[in-house]
Parts: structure tokens; sequence; C-alpha cells
């Protein structure tokens, strides 16, 4: 039943955005060179609560991870990062995690950060609506074993679990009404590099340096941030362009999608986990085997589709991991976009019929991918009938298997746990509507193995499965992005759990 859950949890965030690129990232300055001072300027839609557990709007997130940190941060290639952690250990068979917190980091309040915060956080997460609840489903149980020590017990393996314990730290002894899931007066109280000031007048939201951060450098170099309550994202994007405000990033909204005119800006690059991928349907009579859905791989043109429809803010996909994983050696890949296999050399041999490809058409850029697609794979033969659905709708049919090919989109776990994917839902099948059991020993031997080179090949042998019997086409991870106004100088340095990680490095010249 929690697999199932699991599944349903992880399909409801399909079909999200992207982003594209404007300028490279301005010089880096000698932190001599940098000084304390200032106001930088952020937006954000009306505000349904502080709390960073629950929050709705991806705009109100973007400046409450300035305020809140979580145990480790997570690179590119999958590794970690010690943020509020020291240090951890992983047991052999990767389902206990000991982690140690750094000692004597204060909350803003003055509270010393103890085990207890963060047993008391992952409580918050079980109990409410949270959208860190996915990436604690596995955990059987998290506990102190001292002031500084806490462990997690997992229901199963999970190789670097470590990377999803990137969620908020809230201290402990919050009531049930603070988690509301509308509480304007919620006082947030964090670790991080800023401290919440007040709100004036249900308009903006004053955060100032927190002079005791644990941080490099013991504390930002910007001495204060006002972020101006605006009525919708729209408002924000106009704001931004028009210079009203700093920072912007595409946590919530497609750069395709926002219409900057302005030039004014610095861009960084932030590598996701977001895989856009087509669903295929193994039962139905156009792809019931897996030379008939090898001819979908050898037409789709994935570097096409990267340049035409996500203006160059996305890398094409080989497997449902980045290619950058540290565990992905990049070794032969079965069913990769090559001319070996002779399947596009002779398209002939196989039959061709009505396709219906479904996607979600509250969603415009996916509206877009559908077109193309529908171009790309005529060329093999086939005649594509789009069937475009609001979401609840393609939601359901997803669910259920009603379909030949679909678009989806979904968060790959930081700990590259692909059983929330590939694992059996309600029907006996998962999202692609496909399951063996060579699958799930495939699944499962990644999550047990620990060390670089045991996972290497657990990956390797799963990759070339996957491919091999193409149950599902990974198309591309997007890549999002943030714009600073160039009145800000230093660097971002962007990882997997952060937008804004380094941005105690930015200062604003006198």
């Amino acid at each position: 039943m929690k697999r199932i859950i699991l599944v349903l949890v992880m399909v409801a965030v399909f079909f999200t955005g992207c982003a594209s690129k404007n300028e490279t990232k301005p010089k880096k300055e000698n932190a001599e060179e940098n000084k304390y001072g200032g106001v930088l300027r952020m937006g954000c839609v009306p505000v349904d609560t502080l709390n960073p557990l629950i929050t709705s709007h991806a705009s109100v997130s973007d400046f409450l991870s300035l305020v809140y940190e979580g145990l480790f941060s997570t690179n590119e290639d999958l590794t970690s990062n010690p943020v509020l952690a020291s240090d951890y250990v992983a047991s052999e068979d990767n389902t206990v995690y000991t982690v140690k917190l750094k000692k004597n980091v204060q909350f803003h309040n003055g509270k010393i950060l103890s085990s207890e915060d963060v047993v008391a956080t992952v409580n918050y997460i079980t109990m409410y609506s949270s959208r860190y609840s996915v990436a604690l489903g596995c955990v059987l149980l998290c506990q102190a074993d001292d002031s500084n020590t806490v462990t997690f017990t997992l229901k199963e393996p999970v190789s670097d679990f470590i990377n999803n314990l990137d969620f908020p730290i809230l201290p402990s002894g919050l009531s049930g009404d603070e988690f509301a899931q509308v509480h304007q007066n919620f006082n947030p109280v964090g670790t991080g590099m800023y401290k919440y000031d007040g709100t004036t007048a249900h308009k903006n939201i004053r955060l100032v340096a927190n002079k005791k951060w644990h941080g490099k450098g013991g504390r930002p170099n910007i001495d204060s941030i006002d972020v101006e309550i605006m009525s919708d994202e729209e408002t924000i994007i106009s704001a931004f362009d028009a210079g009203v405000i700093d920072v912007l990033s595409t946590s919530w909204k497609n750069y395709t999608d926002m219409n900057l005119s302005s030039t004014l800006y610095n861009s960084f690059e932030v590598d996701s986990n977001r895989l856009t991928f087509l669903g295929i349907n193994t039962a139905a009579a156009a792809f019931d085997s897996a030379e008939e859905r090898k001819v979908l791989v050898q037409y789709i043109d994935k570097e096409k589709i990267v340049s035409d429809i996500m203006l160059g803010s996305a890398q094409p996909a080989v497997s449902p991991v980045r290619d950058d994983a540290y565990f992905n050696q990049k070794n032969d890949h079965a069913g990769d976009d090559s001319e070996e296999s002779g399947v596009k050399g002779s398209p002939e041999t196989l039959e061709r019929t009505e396709v219906y490809l479904l996607y979600n058409s509250d969603n415009k850029s996916k509206e877009r991918l559908a077109l193309d697609l529908k171009l790309q794979l005529s060329a093999a033969g086939y005649s594509v009938i789009l069937d475009g659905q609001s979401f609840p709708t393609y939601l359901e049919r997803v669910l259920n298997c009603h379909y030949d090919i679909y678009i989806g989109e979904v968060s790959v776990d930081n700990s590259a746990n692909l059983s929330f994917m590939f694992g059996e839902n309600r029907n006996g099948q998962n999202i692609c509507c496909y399951s063996d059991a060579e699958l799930h020993v495939l699944v499962s031997n990644i999550n047990r193995m620990t060390g670089k080179d045991n996972k290497s090949v657990a990956w390797e042998n799963f990759e070339r499965y996957y491919n091999d019997k193409v149950f599902q086409i990974s198309l591309y991870f997007t890549e999002d992005y943030v714009f600073v106004n160039k009145r800000i100088s230093g660097d971002l340095s962007p990882n997997l759990s952060m937008f804004f990680n380094g941005f105690e490095n930015l200062y604003i010249e006198n």
C-alpha cells in the first residue's frame, strides 16, 4: 500500500516547466572586495503560509530557502554536501543512516539545534501534507540517539538516502495550528543566513542578515531583503523585467513562457532531476513488441526537442538518471540512439497504425512538445492523433493506462531511488504500464549497493535493460535558472537542493 501511495504522489508532480539562458555568469570577485550592506529586492505571490513544509507557492519557497536549511544538499552528480549535518554513516545494507549534527548551530531565536528538532521536523512532514513527504516515504523510524545524533531506519534499502535529507529543519514544539493549510501568522524561525523581520500590512516581508550564521564567512554580504507581495506570477515577471525586483527563478514558471525583454541581468544555471519522458503502453497492439517500441527511439530527435521546444534549457536523456551522476559510467547503452539495430533502416517491416498521444493540455510547453512529436513520428509511418486533456482527466488516464503513448514529467528522487517509478501500483503495474520481475530486481539491486563501483555495475545492468525493453523513453532533463539584476555582484552556485546556494557571496557595490 505504501508503494501505491508513493507512485500516486509522484505522478501528481508531472508536467511542470523549464528555462533558458540569457547571459554568462559575472566574474568572481575577491572576498576582500565584497562589501557588507544594501537591500536586495524579491517578489512573491500572496502568502498562504510562511511554513516552508506546507506552502504551495514556489515563489514563497524561494525566499524561505534563505531562512531555513537542510541537513545536506545534493550536487548535480548526486554526491552530497553537509549543511546542518557534519557527517553520516550508512549501514552495509543501506537501511540505517546515522547522522551527526554540527555543534552550536543556533536557530534565529537563540535555540541551539539538536537532534530533537530533526526528529520533530520529520514528524511534522509525516503528520501533515508536505511536498517532502515522498522523499521520506521510505522512513520506518527517525530517532534521536543523543543531542547531536539522529538515526533513520528505512523500510527497505535506499542507496544515497542521505540526498533526501535536504528538507528545511524547523524547531521542535510547534503546534498543529501552525500547520494549518492557510496560516499567515506563522513565524518562520530557521538556522539560515537570513532572519524573518516582519511583514508590513501584508505587502512587504523583510529579511535581515543573520550575523550569527554558522556558514561560510559568518554572515551574508547583503544586509537585508525586501520581498514585495504581488498579485500574481505574471506581475513578478514584469517587475523583474522592469528592474523593480532583483531576483527571479524558474522554480515556478517555464523560462520559455516568461517572455523577458530586458537583458540587464545575469543568469545562473540550475541543474534539475525533472525528467520528461514518453510513456508507452506495452499492452497496446502497436507497441506490444520491443522491436516496434525501438522504432520510436530511432525516430525521436531529442536534440531537436531540446533546441526547438526547450530553447536549449534542457539536457537530452538516455535513462531516468542524469548522465553526470557519480555512478553513471556512461558505458555501452543498449538500445541507445544508434544505427546498430538496423530498425530505422527498415521501418516497412513493422506494422503501422493510428496512435493516440496523451498529454496535459494545461501545460503549454508539453502541448508544443506533443505537436513536435507528432511531426517526428509521422516520418516513421505513424498516424498520430493528439489527445490533449486537462490535468485531472490526464492523470486519471495515466493511472489507469488508458493511452497508447503519453508525455510525462516526474521529479526523480535525489537518491536516484527509482522504486516510485517502477514499483507496482494498484493495477499491478507502474506509471509506464509495464511490470516484470526482472525489472523489480534490477531496481532493488541499485538501492542495495554501497560504494561507487558496486553501484555503477548495478546501474549499468538496469540501464541496459531499460533501453532494451523500451517501456519508457527518457527525453530530457529540464535546466532551471536564477536571474539576478546586474546591479548585484558576485556568483551563485546553485545545486539540486537549493536554487540560491552561494547567496551569501552576492553583494551590492556602493
